[in-house]
């Protein structure tokens, strides 16, 4: 089954509806839009059929502690489950709320800005009919929206400076306005550039509509034909069916004609390489770790077997892989400064659900909870320490969220490579470059001395990071020969206020990433 191959069918079906529907000079009706909305998010409303016949599942009930830990959060109704979640800073976290109902116009979200002691859930002030397909936060007062209209086509962008008590449209009349625009996900890599993807428009059925903006969401420019390849048929795509490292962005698309596609943007969403994807196993989420290694899961409906496909050049082919363990076939992220990836799945729909990492690249996964009343859904991570996910059911409209507690070894982790290092070659590198990195005292007060090892000479980086990502520090970066160093970082000379922070070292093709805290 090729992914998208279900939402191709119906999609060849509604639109030979439209079609008669146009001839018969007749308005769309709302259950036409929620048929198209639904096709749309085809691999989460298959979950959510699914999901009366499959709950019953058998789980491990299995946790390891420290483990996900319930969060009290809004959720809308019952049933509803959260589909997107974005971590800006330390302190807060956005994620979008989605449900069925009979208008199918879901349009919530929630958000805490003190690291989940307190919560807001509000919807996206958009006309009547509007549905929310994508969030883009930039911190704890700006947010972005791509919503779409469920009662007519086309759609726009929503931009709040207040935290979500308002919502101002952008260019107002200017995004997603024909009659067949849908915006499908929404990004912003900083807080001046963004990028916003929808299906194929009238104005060409063979590309997607995409737009870029450099100056936080002011003006929108649509990127160029000469610039985004062409489809061979109507071209659409997922709902979020994208992810991101540093400034390369991927998103999937497919056409009437049966075709999947990964598209790449290498500068901010300006430029867009389009690579044929022709396995048969379908991509429900996938992820990358760097520039290069990137692993796509999904799973069969009839069965609940998950499968997993892999790609070494940057998502230019890909092959299917088989791994060991309970890799949970639906969602899937990296963790920051690390190659952990961690998928989730909620109860029911494979033999074993719940959550699981690996971190050798998806040959192996190790369970982190399947306990019955565990039902994950979308996740993030901001770095090692803060990670959020939400849950995918909630008949307690207040039990809406999980916050990370397990706190991996990153010295046992598998390294981070090189942008442009395959996964078998950053494994290999690694047994031949051990660096032993370690910082004493830690906690530190006054100043700490940094040392590790090196087995051979290299170009070595040592960097200090804080929560939030940001450079707090370079000690070095600079070639250097074999054998035991120290540096030595001035906390307190350098004005560094008390919290816990990141030393990040990298030595030819590893990385290793340690904590370390500032106390005053």
């Amino acid at each position: 089954m090729k992914t998208l191959l279900s939402k191709k069918l119906i999609i060849a079906f509604v639109a030979i509806l439209l079609c008669i529907t146009s001839m018969k000079a007749q308005t769309p009706t709302p259950q036409s839009k929620i048929r198209d909305y639904k096709l749309k998010h085809n691999s989460l409303q298959r979950i959510k059929q699914k999901q009366s016949v499959n709950n019953s599942a058998p789980n491990f009930n299995l946790k390891i502690n420290p483990y996900w830990q319930d969060v009290n959060a809004p959720h809308a109704i019952n049933n509803s489950h959260i589909s997107q979640v974005q971590i800006p800073s330390a302190n807060v976290v956005w994620a979008h709320i989605d449900y069925d109902t009979s208008a199918y116009v879901a349009n919530q979200f929630i958000r805490t800005a003190d690291f989940g002691r307190t919560w807001q859930k509000d919807s996206v002030d958009t006309p009547n009919g509007y549905g929310l397909s994508s969030i883009a936060a930039v911190d704890a007062n700006t947010c972005y929206a791509a919503m779409y209209n469920a009662f007519n086509y086309g759609g726009s962008i929503y931009k709040t400076t207040d935290g979500g008590v308002t919502w101002k449209e952008l260019e107002q009349g200017k995004l997603f306005t024909t009659s067949q625009s849908f915006p499908d996900m929404i990004y912003f890599f900083d807080a001046q550039h963004g990028v916003a993807v929808g299906d194929a428009d009238d104005v060409d059925t063979t590309r997607s509509e995409i737009y870029t903006t450099s100056d936080a969401g002011k003006t929108w420019q649509r990127v160029p034909d000469k610039n985004l390849p062409p489809t061979k048929g109507y071209t659409f795509s997922d709902i979020n069916a994208f992810t991101v490292f540093q400034n390369r962005l991927w998103f999937i698309a497919g056409d009437t004609q049966g075709n999947t596609y990964m598209y790449r943007s290498d500068d901010l969403g300006k430029h867009w390489r389009q690579f044929p994807y022709t396995l048969s196993t379908p991509i429900y989420h996938f992820a990358f770790a760097d520039k290069q290694n990137g692993l796509g899961l999904s799973f069969d409906f009839g069965t609940g077997q998950t499968y997993e496909v892999a790609t070494r050049d940057g998502g230019k082919t890909w092959a299917d892989k088989s791994f060991t363990g309970y890799q949970m076939g639906f969602w899937v992220t990296v963790i920051p400064f690390t190659h952990t990836f961690v998928s989730t799945i909620s109860g029911g729909y494979t033999p074993v659900s719940g959550c699981s990492y690996s971190n050798d690249y998806g040959a192996t996964w190790h369970l982190i909870d399947t306990s019955s009343d565990f039902q994950p859904g979308a996740l993030s991570f901001l770095n090692p320490f803060i990670g959020w996910c939400g849950r995918w059911d909630s008949p307690d409209p207040n039990g809406g969220m999980y916050k990370w507690k397990y706190h991996f070894s990153l010295d046992d982790n598998a390294v981070a490579t090189n942008t442009n290092t395959s996964s078998d070659d950053a494994i290999a590198s690694a047994k031949n470059n051990t660096t032993s990195l370690s910082a004493y005292p830690n906690p530190v007060s006054n100043s700490a001395s940094i040392s590790f090892d090196l087995s051979q000479t290299q170009k070595v980086s040592v960097t200090i990071y804080d929560m939030n990502g940001r450079l707090i520090k370079t000690l070095v970066d600079a070639q250097m020969e074999v054998g035991n160093h120290q540096l030595t970082w001035n906390a307190k000379s350098e004005n560094v206020i008390a919290g816990t922070y990141l030393l990040k070292m990298q030595a030819g093709d590893k990385i290793e990433t340690k904590k370390i805290s500032v106390v005053r």
